[in-house]
């Protein structure tokens, strides 16, 4: 039996160069969908183009987009809507802060890994929702 060899993470000139789906494991359409689980019955993810961004659909009228800004942030995006009557001023869960589009994580990153982004997420939208 003969061991397999990774492949190199830089190029013939220094460049980091990982292999294609190594460097991230998993996408914003992921942790999405994993919220989607987390949260249960009734709720329900779909993937926004190449895995960039993931909409969260649920029990309510409000959908939540994840997103990352351009400041890298990973933001869950809503609008607020009277039908769903949410909280008026929700008590957000630690680093999940109130922003102009919704609710961001903060210092949130793919290191955390995806079921602590997902945990993180629902507990925000849980609070967001009142639910």
């Amino acid at each position: 039996m003969t061991a397999t060899t990774a492949a190199p993470l830089f190029d013939e000139n220094g460049n980091f160069d990982p292999a294609p789906g190594t460097e991230y494991p998993f996408s914003i359409s992921d942790i999405a969908r994993a919220t989607a689980r987390l949260l249960g019955d009734g709720w329900t993810a779909e993937s926004g183009c190449w895995g960039v961004s993931g909409t969260l659909s649920g029990p309510c009228s409000t959908d939540f987009a994840f997103v990352v800004d351009y400041e890298d942030d990973l933001i869950i995006e809503y609008r607020y809507s009277t039908d769903d009557d949410f909280p008026e001023d929700p008590e957000l869960p630690k680093a999940a802060i109130k922003c102009d589009s919704g609710v961001y994580l903060e210092r949130a990153s793919a290191s955390d890994g995806l079921d602590a982004l997902a945990e993180r997420s629902a507990a925000a939208i849980r609070a967001i929702t009142g639910r």
